[in-house]
């Protein structure tokens, strides 16, 4: 859920804008709540683009209109941003500008740099901003492939040669700072999964997951199995559309097409290779689909495999695991490692971050990209590697940068919008308070009838959804309810309001005190 602000001479340039993923209250999508840039759309000169995934460019579509300013990109990701533009019916023809690989921009004060690096898509930037009080090296989402399949390896040399320019503060990914292996390269995972997929190659059909946006595993899938005989099939909206892409700017060039899903079918199980979706457990993606045997044209027999190309995202671990034993209820194995590498990070080490220190030597290390636990730490890493100026970030952090130093200075709005449907609303936005106590304490209804002297005519009807409750509790709330008519004042029963606060009083003491919840309480007063 990237975004970043850069402020010169009361200008703003945004480095990404992105979205980050839920599965609880019914909202599938969070994004970053831009208030304060918002107030001040006048003064942003343009929203930069590091890269196509998710976490960087998903929130365009949704926020941009609060904007109205020039996006710029690479390639790669202004194709994939244009889709998302058409998707929701905005205007990009006039919006979208392309800077090359390696390509510079005046972007209203600011000087921008377009550095190629490697992760796990195509076109990976880091950022050179260049203002008069220093040069900042934003990295973007990177680490260190020497075999990256797509694209270039990552240029030591060049990136020595920015440090000897100079770079006042370097803005760099925090993710894999714990981890002390390096993160691997791509062409490792192709001799993998070449060999993988090999050992079953006699046997049913196989189905390999994997993150859509990471084209050269994609390609790498193709290649092994076009290798042992099978043809292959796309299964999942985001693959269509990065394949679609890719072809478009040439990156597919040696790959036979894909085959579609019907010519898959006629083919026997042994020749065919399915690349699905869904490798976080997604219930709607492709894999969850076939997996709960809801897909309408793929099904899994016994004697198929599952191949788990990817790392699980914390968070995700019980979905996925819920969708392997589906998977393995329906007699087909699931391979989630092999002796040599079949998934490597997008991210760097703790040996590689020593490396991008040496190459840039920035004077400062801001730390972005991960929770606090990995943020402070990258901050402990640099310092013990002589870089004296380090400053954590938390969201909402404005940190003044000059020649001689970094510090944070304010405190800016900050928070974080739920995608609810259609409509975009804040995520502690009191629906989603009532949801979320729904789902946990439910709900109980009381409906009040009340003659023409406003007295109860009948017992209250009192009814409970999504709790576990006796008999005795509805008759301990009448018991209350009969004691509150006869101490409230006439003018006092007129109020239909009054009524239901204190009603909702009544039912939310009854039930923390009997069955220890506190239930979302509706009341309706019906006079007769």
């Amino acid at each position: 859920m990237n975004l970043n602000l850069y402020g010169y001479k009361d200008q703003w340039l945004m480095v990404d804008l992105g979205i980050t993923f839920h599965d609880r209250l019914g909202v599938e999508v969070i994004l970053p709540n831009p208030q304060y840039i918002a107030e001040r759309k006048d003064k942003l000169v343009g929203i930069l683009l590091t890269h196509a995934h998710e976490d960087h460019i998903g929130a365009v579509p949704y926020l941009w209109e609060r904007f109205k300013c020039p996006i710029y990109a690479t390639p790669f990701t202004a194709e994939m941003v244009k889709i998302k533009m058409k998707d929701h019916n905005l205007p990009y023809k006039d919006i979208i500008n392309i800077i090359p690989l390696e390509g510079h921009k005046q972007i209203g004060p600011f000087d921008i740099q377009m550095v190629t690096l490697t992760h796990s898509i195509p076109e990976p930037n880091g950022v050179l901003i260049k203002t008069p009080v220093g040069t900042i090296f934003h990295t973007g989402d990177w680490k260190i492939d020497e075999t990256p399949l797509i694209g270039k390896a990552i240029d030591g040399n060049a990136l020595q040669k920015i440090g000897d320019e100079g770079v006042l503060a370097m803005v760099c990914d925090s993710t894999n700072v714990f981890q002390k292996k390096a993160s691997g390269s791509e062409g490792t995972v192709r001799d993998s999964l070449i060999e993988l997929i090999g050992e079953h190659s006699a046997k049913g059909s196989i189905f390999v997951t994997c993150f859509a946006s990471n084209l050269a595993r994609l390609e790498t899938i193709a290649v092994a199995a076009h290798q042992h005989g099978r043809q292959v099939a796309i299964l999942g909206r985001g693959f269509h559309k990065v394949n679609e892409v890719a072809r478009k700017l040439n990156y597919l060039k040696d790959l036979a097409p894909f085959i579609d899903v019907d010519k898959a079918k006629s083919l026997p199980r042994d020749k065919v290779l399915y690349i699905c979706s869904g490798s976080q457990g997604e219930f709607r993606a492709a894999l969850g689909r076939i997996a709960s045997q809801t897909h309408p044209e793929v099904k899994m027999v016994p004697g198929d495999v599952v191949v788990f190309s990817s790392r699980i995202i914390p968070g995700n671990d019980k979905q996925i695991n819920a969708m392997k034993n589906k998977i393995i209820k329906l007699g087909v194995k699931v391979i989630n490692e092999h002796p040599t590498d079949i998934h490597v990070s997008g991210h760097p080490s703790r040996d590689e971050l020593i490396q991008m220190y040496d190459w840039i030597r920035p004077r400062i290390v801001i730390p972005v990209h991960g929770e606090a636990i990995h943020m402070v730490e990258q901050g402990r890493l640099a310092k013990k590697h002589g870089i004296k100026h380090v400053v954590i970030p938390e969201n909402g952090t404005l940190i003044e940068i000059t020649k001689d130093s970094a510090e944070i200075v304010d405190e800016v709005a900050a928070g974080r919008l739920a995608l609810d449907g259609n409509m975009l609303i804040s995520f502690s936005h009191g629906s989603l308070k009532e949801r979320f106590q729904l789902g946990t304490d439910g709900v109980a209804s009381v409906v009040l009838v009340l003659n023409e002297k406003n007295n109860l005519g009948d017992i209250p009807k009192v009814t409970f959804q999504g709790l576990s409750v006796s008999g005795d509790l509805a008759r301990i709330i009448h018991e209350e309810i009969d004691m509150l008519f006869n101490i409230l004042s006439d003018s006092e029963k007129l109020k239909d309001d009054l009524l239901a606060d204190r009603i909702q009083k009544i039912v939310q003491r009854v039930c923390q005190k009997n069955i220890f919840k506190k239930p979302v309480v509706i009341t309706h007063v019906v006079r007769v």
